[in-house]
């Protein structure tokens, strides 16, 4: 039978509430008395039961993060930096790769504080029933939501990738990305590269990439590579995009210029130098952090709102 509060006061010879109040660390409560009763609470395999607290508060403290996979290392990365900005604003994540209205209805009823969702397009829009009783902030690519979204511009990224590598002097450029895809921050990616390199009137090729994984796009460049060859100006959709071009890096005839989307540490440990744009990802989790907990903390109800995020262009070399 599960430890309560009332075994612990028996034992310590003290109220309810005054266990409540040390469990807590209630400045009500002196640090000796505090300290035997954590002691034999510890000693008696307390757990909190927390469902039952957040039913008095209606508060539990917890936030669902809706994440569309974990088997690519900077989505990985990013969901990572979220954990750790939710744990300094005292918040517990638990994440889900589920359908993003299955895993948010799971939240809901699950009394969450809050709901992250990374954006895809339109069937990942949550609807009307759960934005209306919880608070939700999604990542992603502006467009008219029901709730706030943190836009990170990726049209600019591939702008600013696209001006590098003609101030470099390339004439034509090699974009390898996903391109048959329901997930509107990849069709911005591709889109803005068609548009732009057309208007800056360089010659560019979509080179499919087979999907987002590093696996994905290592088996799609073999088999491109057996017929074709890359351009020296080479734009990846992705940090894990650019890992598998970067597999078959001895099989390139003349030295590239590669710049690739994404702004984590890891590019630092690339061997060969490389550009990256985007958003740090320390960044964009603190901001879906900020926002996401100013509207659980004044209890203001989800609204429209864009929040902008820039990238940045950098160049990494291993020393």
């Amino acid at each position: 039978m599960a430890v309560t509060l009332k075994d612990i006061a028996i034992e310590c010879g003290v109220s309810y509430s005054t266990v409540s109040k040390a469990l807590k660390d209630s400045p009500l409560v002196t640090e000796a008395t505090k300290r035997k009763i954590k002691e034999k609470a510890e000693e008696m395999n307390y757990i909190p039961n927390n469902s039952a607290r957040s039913l008095v508060s209606n508060k539990s403290h917890t936030i669902g993060l809706i994440w569309p996979a974990v088997d690519r290392v900077a989505i990985t990365t990013l969901a990572t930096q979220v954990n750790k900005a939710l744990k300094q604003a005292g918040y517990f994540m638990a994440v889900s790769i589920d359908n993003p209205v299955t895993a948010a209805s799971k939240f809901l009823e699950l009394r969450f504080d809050g709901v992250i969702v990374f954006d895809e397009g339109e069937y990942t829009t949550l609807p009307d029933k759960i934005t209306n009783n919880i608070p939700v902030i999604a990542y992603g690519v502006a467009r008219k939501l029901p709730y706030p979204i943190i836009n990170v511009h990726h049209d600019w990224a591939m702008k600013q990738a696209v001006d590098l590598l003609i101030e470099k002097g390339y004439q034509t450029i090699d974009y390898i990305g996903e391109l048959h895809t329901k997930d509107i921050r990849q069709i911005v990616k591709k889109e803005t590269i068609e548009k732009y390199c057309k208007e800056k009137q360089i010659n560019f090729r979509l080179i499919d990439s087979g999907g987002l994984t590093e696996m994905a796009t290592k088996q799609t460049i073999k088999e491109f590579l057996k017929t074709e060859t890359l351009h020296g100006g080479i734009i990846c959709g992705s940090y894990d995009i650019t890992m598998g071009v970067l597999h078959h890096l001895d099989d390139l005839e003349t030295k590239k210029t590669i710049v690739a989307y994404d702004n984590i540490k890891q590019f630092k440990s690339i061997e060969m130098p490389i550009y990256s744009v985007g958003v740090p990802a320390e960044q964009i989790a603190e901001s879906l952090v900020k926002h996401l907990t100013r509207n659980i903390e004044t209890d203001r109800k989800n609204k429209r709102e864009v929040i902008d995020l820039f990238p940045t262009l950098q160049y990494h070399e291993k020393k």
